[in-house]
């Protein structure tokens, strides 16, 4: 990215943090700092950024979508645990004609698996005796399970197995059509993210184990370029298929 952006960053945690030292190493400027006692208003954000990065809470993401969207300020969503409001936020967007992007995971990482079991399920759908599931590992103040990422995951796992029609937590007795998904939470754990594909004679697991905030960091920023000059409401997966259609990652 060669046009150095200004940047307003929501939620100065930890997150925040890392986000923030992503931005000044690739040339980019904070702006402003939006906080519990600097809240997201519509007047705060006539400091003009050219995007906020928002990695705040489920219970005030619509109202900070609101504003983003009245104030014509593009925005990168990394909130989780508010997929329920996504259609009302699509909507939104649409009728402000405004631009915001949403992933529950910004690791690249983590798009590199979503775009491996893409290409797997139609092999898997050719192997019934192999099973599959998603195991999710988070530190114990996570608030959403299970993931934002493990529901993606399923997700995208559902989509393209023709045997899964749906996913779920673990049932009694178990029901063959439903891809199960298990949270654990544990101690400080980033976050780690397997896809357990189980057969009478061996067994793969693919997995993700993000070893510090610095990858989804980096997801987010990269994201914050890419939606400049773009209007609607996007996903990283739009990002990632302009990539592989031939665009440079840099």
């Amino acid at each position: 990215m060669s046009v150095s952006l200004r940047i307003a960053i929501a939620g100065t945690g930890r997150m925040g943090e890392a986000i923030e030292a992503c931005v000044r190493s690739r040339g980019h400027a904070i702006i402003e700092r939006f906080n519990r006692k600097n809240p997201v208003t519509e007047s705060a954000l006539g400091c003009n950024p050219d995007v906020v990065i928002d990695f705040t809470q489920p219970e005030v993401v619509l109202s900070h979508i609101t504003k983003y969207c009245k104030t014509n300020t593009a925005a990168v969503i990394g909130t989780t645990g508010w997929d329920d409001e996504i259609e009302e936020v699509q909507n939104l967007v649409s009728s402000y004609e405004a631009s915001v992007l949403y992933s529950s995971n910004y690791s690249l990482g983590i798009q590199i698996l979503l775009q491996a079991l893409h290409a797997l399920g139609p092999l898997l759908d050719e192997l019934p005796e192999f099973d599959v599931a998603v195991h999710e590992l988070h530190h114990t103040a996570k608030l959403d399970s299970p993931s934002g990422t493990a529901i993606n995951l399923a997700a995208q796992l559902v989509e393209t197995l023709q045997r899964k029609e749906r996913w779920g937590t673990p049932s009694t007795p178990y029901d063959p059509s439903q891809l199960e998904v298990v949270s654990t939470r544990l101690g400080h754990v980033f976050g780690q993210h397997r896809v357990m594909i189980d057969g009478p004679a061996d067994r793969i697991i693919l997995e993700h184990t993000a070893k510090n905030r610095g990858g989804f960091a980096l997801g987010a920023v990269r994201a914050a370029e890419w939606i400049q000059g773009r209007t609607g409401f996007f996903t990283l997966q739009d990002m990632l298929a302009e990539w592989l259609a031939g665009s440079t990652i840099k």
